[in-house]
């Protein structure tokens, strides 16, 4: 239906718990994320050429269906296949390849989403799951970005640069009313320094980065962002510091929280859960 601030979006259709899978969606268009050209131009030929002849392919039901999404940098009337694509498609994790999904790409941007969607390589889909709690007929929002955590100001500079809209979920709306740009600059701050922790010096800093890991975990709990696809690298952080400094029954219970983050966001048979069930079998 149509959201409040953007186009089309999709609800709820029963109620869903917190890391429950609520669909999975094969692309209907996948393209090459970089063109073998000789110069920038000629390689945005290439992407054009590309994305016109997989459109030209499609039955065309499916071609309405994909015509009937929103291009950000063009209007309405003028759309094309190349502006629908770069609009509505993301990268489908470590392959080659970028694609574009019917159904996802109806999921409107919340900086505070409800969704997340995840490519399984080993299904050749994208999954959806709820990071917290859903109602019957709420609507569903996933993330645009940016990656890292930003304020109001830096986040919807980055939309409106990206995808050409004033973001105004509900995050973005309280701004700092409530102290949420202050958190959001200290997650990144705290996350920052975590990440320059070298293995090398982890076992004599261990102390200090892990009040860091708890720190950034609670903070983003308190911001409404503690959804395992969030959470699950901080897990992992947090069992890496516990291992350089030789803490196994540490490491064990951010390897348990990791499994947990993981399953909720990728499913509870994806590869990366079932190396970390492994792992605690085997520990």
């Amino acid at each position: 239906d149509d959201g409040p601030f953007s186009g089309k979006g999709l609800r709820a259709t029963a109620a869903h718990g917190c890391g429950d899978e609520i669909l999975r969606e094969d692309a209907v268009m996948r393209i090459p994320n970089s063109q073998p050209a000789s110069s920038a131009e000629a390689a945005r030929e290439m992407h054009r050429r590309a994305v016109q002849r997989a459109y030209n392919s499609m039955h065309p039901e499916t071609r309405a269906g994909f015509m009937d999404l929103s291009s950000c940098d063009e209007s309405f009337d003028d759309r094309t296949p190349r502006g629908v694509y770069d609009t509505n498609s993301f990268r489908l994790g470590n392959e080659d390849d970028g694609g574009l999904f019917l159904a996802i790409a109806r999921i409107n941007h919340s900086c505070r989403p409800n969704v997340n969607h995840f490519w399984r390589e080993d299904l050749q889909k994208t999954l959806i799951f709820a990071t917290r709690d859903i109602r019957v007929g709420e609507e569903l929002y996933t993330t645009y970005g940016p990656s890292e955590c930003m304020s109001t100001r830096d986040r919807r500079e980055y939309l409106s640069d990206r995808f050409s809209f004033r973001c105004m979920c509900e995050m973005c709306v309280e701004g700092n009313a409530r102290g949420g740009d202050d958190r959001m600059v200290e997650i990144k701050s705290l996350q920052e320094d975590i990440a320059l922790s070298s293995s090398t010096t982890l076992a004599t800093t261990a102390a200090a980065v892990l009040d860091s890991v708890k720190k950034s975990l609670a903070l983003m709990n308190e911001q409404g962002i503690g959804g395992g696809v969030f959470l699950k690298s901080i897990y992992h952080q947090g069992y890496d510091v516990c291992m350089a400094a030789g803490d196994d029954e540490g490491a064990r219970s951010y390897l348990v929280r990791e499994l947990k983050a993981v399953q909720d966001s990728e499913g509870v048979d994806s590869p990366r859960a079932i190396e970390i069930e492994w792992a605690l079998m085997n520990a």
